[in-house]
């Protein structure tokens, strides 16, 4: 990535946002909704980070503006990019390095296992590559600081069929391996562009609007 910096936002728990501004992240398991193993997990998109105070904090649908902001808070972060190391899988360097990463799985399992590994999709084989590390004590994913990629929320084409070559709605996570790569961290109040972005969610999810 050529950039210097790359702004991330983090949706949590309104009662975590101090701790984190006072005391910095902890990192999170890998689960369904972080797929790039263990890290501190960002969107690069402010719609992804509302849409997931909606399904990943609070966990239910939401209908009210207000309980959002009474529950859910967001943090904007600056993450350093010259001087740590960047993996981004949505680029052609980035998806030659996940092939050497299945070359890796595929020279440690026998084949069956492999397919298996294979059949449960990117979030385990993230897991089966950082369980490799342990064992082999050497660094794969360890080797980078920040760990990118990007995931269809292609709900525009799914709806109306819209023509055209470009992809639109994606979404991209960004893992931080690597705290010392997050430069800065502040918390973003919600206001007017966080309520509108709330109601296009709502929109885009089929819900009436505020």
């Amino acid at each position: 990535m050529s950039e210097e910096t790359l702004v991330g936002y983090h949706a949590t728990d309104i009662s975590n946002i101090e701790s984190i501004i006072n005391n910095g992240f902890i990192e999170s398991e890998a689960s369904k909704g972080h797929w790039l193993g263990r890290g501190i997990f960002f969107f690069e998109n402010l719609y992804y980070a509302v849409e997931w105070e909606i399904i990943g904090v609070i966990k239910h649908e939401v209908t009210n503006y207000n309980e959002l902001t009474r529950k859910c808070g967001i943090i904007i972060a600056e993450l350093n990019t010259e001087n740590y190391k960047i993996l981004d899988f949505s680029e052609p360097q980035g998806y030659a390095i996940f092939e050497y990463l299945l070359k890796i799985i595929k020279d440690n399992y026998p084949e069956e296992k492999y397919n298996y590994i294979l059949s449960k999709g990117y979030a385990y084989i993230i897991k089966i590559l950082e369980q490799l590390e342990i064992k082999k004590q050497k660094k794969f994913l360890s080797k980078f600081d920040v760990i990118c990629a990007v995931y269809p929320k292609n709900f525009t084409k799914r709806r109306t069929n819209l023509p055209g070559d470009f992809i639109s709605c994606v979404q991209k996570q960004i893992c931080v391996k690597n705290p010392h790569a997050i430069k800065t961290i502040e918390e973003l109040k919600h206001s007017e562009m966080t309520k509108g972005i709330f109601n296009l969610i709502k929109k885009n999810r089929g819900e009436k609007n505020d």
